[in-house]
Formats: structure tokens, C-alpha cells, sequence
């Protein structure tokens, strides 16, 4: 499962096709991919290590909750209550929200050599990056609800 040596991992590998083949629209939509994964990544191992803190990455107990993390939902949790309106959320919700966008752009999109402009891809990297660094601030409390909000769905009554 994602170790920080992983998302680190992720975010080198997207940042070195940049560098080796900036004029290819492939290498530059598989970067963009490439750096939405590692902040997914990166937001699974918070869930898990805040929900089990005390669990090895072996356990089934901690790999089920890593792997409970989804996509769709994400993009709920995100624009609802109460992480919309938390303070560091508000302004990492939305740049999640974005990277996710464009990982699905990067992924399903028609073949377009002037997807993701040089510029573009690295500003997305960059977003990527300032993820990553707000994830690893956040306060014990606040990865809790992260995670509770990410993995459970509200019941209205």
C-alpha cells in the first residue's frame, strides 16, 4: 500500500515525463494522471492510518479500509458539509476536485496533441504537490473527519 516513499514515487515519476518528453501529449496526459494517483494514494493511506493508527499496512483490516476509498463518492464528500466548510478543506477540496477532473481528461480523452499544454501539466503537478504538503499538516482531528467523510456516506433521516 502507499507509503510516503509511494506518493513520493508517483509525484517523481509524473514530474520525470515531464522532463523527458515535454513535447509528447501522451507523456504529458499520463504525468497528469500519474500525480491525481499519487494524492489518491496519499489520501487512502490518511484514511487508513487515521481509522487504524495502530495497524501494520499487512493487516486486512488496514488494506480494506485504504482500499475503501472511491472515486465517485470522493466528489461528493468534498463539496458537502462539514469538509466544504472547514478551513484547510475548502481550499484542498477544490484543487482535489480539479486534479481529478483532469486525471479523467488525461485518461479518456480522444488523442489531442494540444491536451494539456507544458504549462498546464505542471501547474497540475504543482497543485499535486500542495496536496500532498496541506495532507501531511493536517491535524489528527482533521484527518479523522476527512476520512470519516470520505469513506462514510451521510444518512439523511
Amino acid at each position: 500500500m502507499a507509503s510516503r516513499e509511494m506518493v513520493n514515487a508517483m509525484l517523481a515519476a509524473a514530474w520525470s515525463l515531464l522532463d523527458s518528453s515535454p513535447k509528447s501529449a501522451a507523456f504529458r496526459r499520463r504525468a497528469v494522471s500519474t500525480a491525481y494517483y499519487a494524492v489518491f494514494h496519499k489520501m487512502a493511506k490518511l484514511c487508513a492510518e487515521s481509522l487504524l493508527p495502530d495497524a501494520s499496512r499487512k493487516d486486512l483490516s488496514y488494506q480494506r479500509v485504504y482500499r475503501a476509498l472511491d472515486h465517485g463518492p470522493l466528489t461528493n464528500a468534498l463539496a458537502q458539509s462539514p469538509l466544504k466548510d472547514h478551513a484547510v478543506m475548502k481550499t484542498l477540496g477544490p484543487l482535489i476536485l480539479r486534479l481529478k477532473e483532469e486525471r479523467h481528461r488525461a485518461d479518456y480523452s480522444s488523442p489531442d496533441k494540444a491536451l494539456f499544454p507544458l504549462d498546464e501539466a505542471e501547474a497540475l503537478l504543482n497543485d499535486a504537490e500542495i496536496v500532498i504538503h496541506l495532507l501531511d499538516q493536517l491535524q489528527p482531528s482533521d484527518r479523522q473527519l476527512l476520512a470519516t467523510c470520505l469513506l462514510f456516506k451521510e444518512r439523511k433521516s
